[in-house]
């Protein structure tokens, strides 16, 4: 049975307790610093776990192959599965959402469920220690050398994968934080399918207390101890963001996994893994399409990035090559390119979507600036025809003027003269008064006005 050892009271298996407490009697005596972990350890205190949250280790009902039946997903066929360590070291958790993850199966160095769990919460301790006694692991010794590891907690399995990936979730979790940082006592697990370990960062490291922390990759760090007033409902001082495992394997054939954790230098200060339920399974890289789009000078055209997963995983995406005559704005896939102002022509960017394990292609956007088109002349005609000259006669002949006299003189205003008036003293007389004019063989009459009295 595990006992407690804390920074103030350890957990100790029956087995283990003889050689524990002679290698504590031996460390206190030299007062050495890693006295002070055993001291703290010693004290702890354990309590019930979180409203919401349980766990389930393998002294019950529970098996190796329970566990893997728990996290494996789609795609994915597995046998041989065999477990090594102390049966409270290896079990199912849930509700443990502040961790980002819902559920899962948990590996400890320490115990997963229980008054002394290492990983449900709350923080009641910075120290939560369980010794179970058992050995470490070879795989992880070299992660660490020189240092070598106690209390490994190992699941094994074979896989037949449908595609050449598998992927999977995790958050990896300790009570090493953050006083241990950069110390000898680097807790450390590592996955290790088909003998090469992708519980990696970025940049090749194996995933470690030393690797993760406040201060180095630390956007992906959560402080959970308790000068930071332990903010997350769970026993680790400090966890990691969920990660993604991603490798490479040989589709329809036996593929092999390794999943293993341990205290590193010694066996108190427990930490824990989490692998997400559900989340190991066959994996397809997405597909990422190049893509044309035009605009006009000083113009903004929006741009949006084409990709697309077999699996419907959700993607993310990074913009690799950024344009050279304009700028990008926006989030995720919804981009707006700028062109420079003046710039004509045809520039482009590169990016690539993400499905959370595997990056695809390198996909090119071109984007073409061309001027403002100018209004051509048209050949369709107007609205209203203009109407053309005919030489048809029209239907009203249009009258010819005439070099004959009109029946009726036109009475002319003379210059100077009143306006004709109406009435009676209008009446004109044409008497001997008359003259008769031929000039240029046309007859005018003059005629004199005269107004009765």
């Amino acid at each position: 049975m595990d006992v407690p050892f804390r920074r103030g009271r350890v957990a100790i298996t029956a087995g283990a307790a003889a050689l524990a407490l002679v290698g504590m009697s031996a460390s206190f005596a030299q007062a050495a610093p890693a006295d002070l972990r055993e001291q703290s350890a010693q004290q702890q205190v354990g309590s019930q776990a979180s409203p919401g949250q349980s766990a389930a280790d393998l002294t019950g009902g529970l098996t190796a192959e329970g566990l893997v039946e728990q996290i494996v997903g789609s795609g994915v066929d597995v046998s041989n599965v065999t477990y090594t360590g102390a049966d409270t070291a290896a079990g199912t958790v849930s509700g443990v959402t502040d961790l980002g993850i819902e559920s899962g199966v948990a590996l400890s160095s320490g115990a997963v469920s229980g008054e002394y769990s290492s990983l449900l919460g709350p923080n009641s301790d910075d120290s939560m220690s369980t010794i179970s006694g058992t050995a470490g692991d070879a795989d992880l010794d070299a992660i660490v050398s020189p240092n070598s590891t106690n209390d490994a907690a190992v699941l094994e399995f074979d896989f037949v994968p449908e595609t050449d990936q598998i992927a999977f979730t995790y958050v990896f979790g300790s009570e090493e934080y953050n006083e241990y940082v950069d110390s000898s006592f680097n807790d450390v697990f590592g996955f290790f399918v088909n003998g090469e370990n992708c519980a990696v960062t970025d940049s090749g490291d194996p995933v470690t207390v030393n690797t993760i922390n406040n201060e180095s990759n630390a956007g992906l760090y959560n402080d959970n101890s308790q000068e930071a007033d332990t903010p997350f409902d769970t026993e680790f001082d400090g966890f990691t963001d969920p990660l993604v495992c991603a490798a490479a394997v040989t589709a329809g054939e036996a593929n092999h996994i390794k999943l293993a954790i341990a205290d590193t230098s010694d066996e108190i200060l427990d930490s824990a893994v989490v692998i997400e339920q559900g989340t190991f399974k066959a994996n397809t890289a997405p597909v990422a399409e190049d893509s044309d789009f035009t605009t006009t000078l000083d113009t903004p055209v929006e741009t949006p990035l084409d990709a697309s997963d077999v699996d419907g995983d959700a993607l993310s995406y990074t913009v690799v090559d950024e344009p050279a005559n304009g700028t990008l704005t926006g989030t995720g896939a919804d981009l707006t390119f700028t062109p420079d102002s003046g710039f004509l022509g045809e520039t482009s960017f590169t990016f690539r979507a993400n499905d959370g394990a595997a990056d695809s292609n390198l996909a090119t956007v071109t984007v073409t600036v061309a001027e403002e088109p100018t209004e051509a002349p048209t050949d369709e005609p107007t609205d209203e025809p203009t109407e053309a000259p005919s030489d048809e006669p029209s239907d009203e002949p249009t009258e010819t003027p005439s070099d004959e006299p009109s029946d009726e003189p036109t009475d002319e205003p003379t210059p100077g003269g009143e306006l004709p008036r109406t009435g009676v003293d209008a009446a004109v007389t044409m008497g001997a008064a008359g003259l008769l004019l031929l000039l240029g063989g046309a007859a005018v009459f003059l005629t004199r006005r005269n107004r009765r009295s």
